[in-house]
């Protein structure tokens, strides 16, 4: 029967055969015809199985190689419509028009004269297809019994097949779901004896039970898996069973060696986490060549890569363009936590003026979840307790001389190893069916070739032997994603269990509990804040204690940095990345970064010199390693984000503010030298816009640096930041807000929103730049920016409502998002003007942070430390009704005294940095003391210049 001319029209859009299944067809026929010639030969099925298996090929035919042929077929419908050779009366008419041409045979020909490439590509993709298709029937044919095995009696008739789902490998194979009368199973076209070993190891370790690893039937070359399928816990007690066996992986994967255990490779069998993919495991770690920030860097990295973070199950987000922000583990990725993806899309399909364009879709989701709306916090210690559960179940059996002999099993299998992201593959295979490389299929090979011998260069374990990477281009041009194995001998083994023997446990499981932020793309979404207020505050002795405190902080940074043979120094930590948050060595930025630390510690180092704090032993050595890295970071690393906390303007001020505290030559020219790369050109640029990464967030550093050097250029950079804003503004009748990336519906506070880039402004229309207009309608942007955040006011609840959309706190009183911030922008700025606006603003701030008070974290943003802040502030003004010094003095320093520093985030895991960690500590018990002249980092003020002592 011959293929309908024009496929209908779905209601959401493309036909579900695809946009151009007619014209694929047709030059595809010869294929099927190949096709429907061999099935008859595949013995051993019936006949209304091999009619299942020729519709599912011929499904998977056409869908993958329209796949392909799409930009191809675009490409020519344009020409076709610029040229006139489309008759109808309209543009879907013409759209048809061009189906009925695309379909004949003569279009066949002129494709191949014009893309000599594509004929003997597609058909040889397709015969590959064909062939793992036809092989799977034969095999199907003769493991009968095997199957039967896995399904616990006659699978009766093949009912269906579910093919090239999935990346195909080895000449057109994948993974395939076969579906039978009584039940289905997958077909795994490459060595599963790893599958069988895993399962019988994991069924040996005492506790393991919850532990999931599909039965298999072993055959040469390939095998058959019992088919798990997701399904959900039923109660609380199976979704605490379900994360403890998720722990017991991550102590088991860490001997093993396992990695890529993304969402797709484990499924959530109700309390069963389910491991249904595991040929990656005894993965070696690669020889990584020196980053150049220093030893204490590449020692750092080096240890994340051999922690379970490795293990591809803990939260992570990817950077890079496609998957920018995307958390692919089987932990993570949660509903309504991830960010948009770019992929490719046909728009206009079914008019004339259809054409390819990237478009921004949701990622499917997976089954790795155990529950609709996952809440990983609530059971995380779940997580903690199977790992610690798991590996003292391996210590014991390590004790008794059993784990080595139990993990012989593995002997001689054969592993997957990854030597590129398949993202690379998946681009690069794009490229080569673009029209331009099918036209032109020599200078495409080439181009493959620079490409990937450069990723070879920049990614430590990808191949680069120029043989190697013809074998990956000869398989791209297939349609194939290289793969590399190798086999598991009896010295692996013993290396694994080795480096497993010498695992540092406390700091995989500081990365377990730091992996939890990655799962959320910004705080809100963390539920379950608990409120520890201090009992019976004590005011007696406060600057002893302080001093004790500050000392024990210090100590405890500089005891958990890791020192290079260089001197340098430097921490792992959760930071906030340009994506989101990830476990890695800190970055170059003063919130989570390495700038933050560096002040805290000179800080200390200022005020120890002083007298006013004690001697700690380490705190100059590290703080010159500290230093060190900081400023070889921003020399080797590029810093996309402009603003004053995570930023190239966050490191204009760590500079201009560590000149200030230590008076080092040199130090004021590192701020200068940073601030150079923030040209009218970058700032007029910047999307993020708000204080805390954007162009707000540049104003107030370039205004200080300006005073500092009496240069003019950073005056006129800041008044650029201000053009940009007033060229973003959204005003309306409740006033001026931002729209941004992450919040596009415009919010208020002072980091991401109204409050902040208000802030700014006004400063910048107190200053020398610009003209008397440019100052005018700053000054009037910042008062529209003032009448949004009021427009959040609550007088009932007396507190600023949160205007992001989700999550559960209404009022918040944090430094980025809430009343903290509002309050000390309010505070500044009527110091600066005298505005009784501000001084309203300011007073009101004062009972809505009391509403929750003290007792939450120990941190500058989210915590007691920015609310002390305030409240120091709010003091010297008339009117301010709150507590005094000595009872908020008596307040933090007994909280902490009896909790111990609490971190923001992940309140357990260590975190050293300024705005969300143990630097933030520090700086502020410095602060405390009446003569330290130390100013607030939350409002991006200067200290004073050190006197000495």
């Amino acid at each position: 029967m011959g293929e309908p001319v024009a496929a209908a029209r779905s209601a959401d859009g493309a036909p579900p055969e695809g946009w151009f299944a007619a014209p694929v067809n047709t030059f595809v026929g010869p294929l099927f015809a190949e096709l429907d010639d061999r099935i008859p030969q595949t013995a051993g099925l019936a006949a209304d199985e091999r009619a299942v298996l020729r519709e599912a090929t011929r499904e998977a035919l056409g869908r993958t190689l329209q796949l392909r042929l799409n930009r191809v077929l675009l490409l020519e419908l344009r020409a076709a419509a610029l040229a006139g050779e489309l008759p109808g009366a309209d543009s879907a008419a013409r759209w048809d028009s061009f189906l009925r041409h695309a379909s004949a045979p003569a279009f066949t020909e002129t494709l191949h004269r014009r893309y000599p490439a594509l004929l003997d590509r597609v058909f040889a993709s397709g015969r590959l297809l064909i062939e793992g298709a036809l092989e799977l029937g034969t095999r199907l044919a003769t493991d009968r019994e095997a199957v039967a095995g896995l399904l616990g009696g006659d699978p009766g008739p093949l009912r269906g097949l579910e093919l090239a789902r999935g990346d195909t490998h080895h000449g057109g194979r994948a993974v395939a779901r076969v579906l039978f009368e009584t039940g289905s199973v997958m077909y795994k076209p490459r060595p599963t004896e790893v599958d069988a070993a895993l399962r019988s190891f994991v069924a040996a370790v005492p506790g393991a039970e919850d532990l999931g690893v599909p039965r298999v039937a072993v055959k040469d070359g390939y095998g058959w898996a019992e088919h798990l399928g997701h399904h959900y816990c039923r109660d609380e007690a199976e979704l605490a069973r379900f994360y403890r066996a998720l722990g017991g992986w991550l102590a088991v994967m860490r001997l093993l060696g396992g990695t890529d255990l993304h969402a797709e490779n484990l499924v959530a069998h109700g309390p069963v986490p389910a491991v249904v993919d595991a040929e990656a495991l005894f993965t070696p770690d690669v020889e990584v060549p020196p980053s150049g920030r220093g030893d204490a860097v590449d020692r750092a990295a080096r240890t994340i890569r051999n922690t379970v973070l490795r293990t591809g199950i803990l939260p992570l987000r990817t950077d890079g363009y496609a998957l920018a922000g995307v958390d692919l583990s089987a932990a993570g990725g949660l509903p309504g936590q991830q960010p948009q993806i770019r992929v490719p899309v046909i728009a206009d399909g079914g008019l004339d003026t259809a054409r390819m364009e990237i478009g921004v879709v949701d990622l499917p989701p997976a089954g790795n979840h155990p529950s609709p709306e996952p809440v990983l916090i609530r059971h995380w210690d779940q997580v903690l307790t199977g790992f610690d559960r798991l590996t003292g179940a391996l210590a014991n059996l390590d004790a008794g001389g059993e784990l080595g002999t139990l993990m012989k099993v593995f002997d001689g299998c054969q592993v997957r190893r990854i030597r590129r992201p398949t993202q690379t593959y998946t681009d690069i295979g794009r490229m080569l069916w673009h029209p331009a490389s099918l036209h032109d299929p020599e200078a495409a090979l080439a181009r493959a070739r620079d490409i990937l011998h450069r990723n070879a260069l920049a990614a430590p374990g990808a191949p680069r032997e120029p043989a190697v990477i013809d074998g990956e281009i000869a398989d791209l041009l297939t349609g194939d994603v290289p793969v590399f194995g190798e086999r598991v001998d009896g010295q692996r083994l013993t290396a694994f269990l080795t480096g497993w023997r010498q695992a540092d446990l406390t700091r995989e499981r500081d990365t377990i509990r730091s992996a939890l932020v990655g799962a959320y793309l910004n705080e809100r979404q963390l539920p379950d804040r608990v409120r520890t207020p201090a009992r019976s505050p004590s005011a007696e002795d406060l600057d002893r204690r302080r001093r004790t405190l500050a000392a024990a902080a210090v100590d405890t940074i500089c005891a958990a940095a890791v020192r290079g043979t260089d001197a340098t120094a430097t921490w792992i930590s959760p930071v906030l990345t340009d994506y989101g948050w990830a476990v890695r060595p800190l970055g170059a930025d003063l919130y989570t970064g390495q700038g933050g630390v560096a002040l805290a510690l000179a800080e200390y180092l200022r005020e120890q010199r002083a007298g006013r704090a004690d001697p700690v032993a380490d705190v100059e050595p590290v703080l010159a390693g500290t230093l060190e890295v900081l400023a070889a970071t921003e020399d080797t690393m590029p810093t996309r984000q402009l603003g004053g906390f995570t930023g190239l303007a966050s490191q204009v001020w760590t500079w201009a503010a560590l000149h200030r505290v230590l008076g080092t030559p040199g130090l004021l020219d590192r701020a200068r030298a940073r601030a150079a790369l923030l040209t009218p050109e970058v700032v007029a640029e910047d999307r993020a816009l708000d204080v805390l990464g954007g162009a707000a967030g540049v104003i107030v550093p370039l205004l200080d640096l300006a005073e500092l050097t009496g240069q003019e250029r950073w005056v006129d950079v800041a008044a650029e930041a201000g053009r940009r804003l007033e060229r973003t503004a959204v005003v309306d009748d409740r006033g001026a807000r931002w729209s941004t990336v992450m919040f596009p519906e415009g919010i208020g506070g002072f980091a991401h929103g109204a409050t902040g880039a208000g802030w700014a402004l006004t400063r910048l229309a107190l200053s020398a730049a610009g003209s008397t207009a440019d100052r005018r309608r700053w000054h009037e942007l910042g008062s529209l920016a003032h009448d949004f955040e009021e427009s959040l006011y609550s007088p009932g609840v007396r507190a600023w409502a949160d205007a992001r959309v989700g999550g559960d706190v209404d009022h918040p009183t944090a430094w980025c998002h809430g009343s903290t911030g509002i309050g000390l922008a309010a505070i500044d700025l009527h110091g600066r003007t005298g505005d009784p606006r501000h001084l309203d603003t300011a007073l009101r701030s004062a009972p809505a942070g009391l509403r929750e008070g003290f007792g939450w974290s120990h941190t500058l943003c989210h915590g007691d430390l920015g609310l002390w802040e305030l409240l120091h502030r709010l003091r010297g003004l008339t009117g301010y009704e709150g507590p005094s010094a000595a009872e908020a003095d008596a307040e933090l320093l007994t909280g902490i005294e009896q909790r111990g520093p609490v971190g923001g985030l992940a309140k357990e895991a260590f975190a050293p940095g300024l705005l969300p960690g143990l630097a933030g500590v520090v700086h502020q018990l410095l602060r405390m003391h009446q003569d330290a002249r130390l100013s607030s980092p939350l409002l991006l003020a200067l200290p004073a210049p050190t006197l000495g002592p």
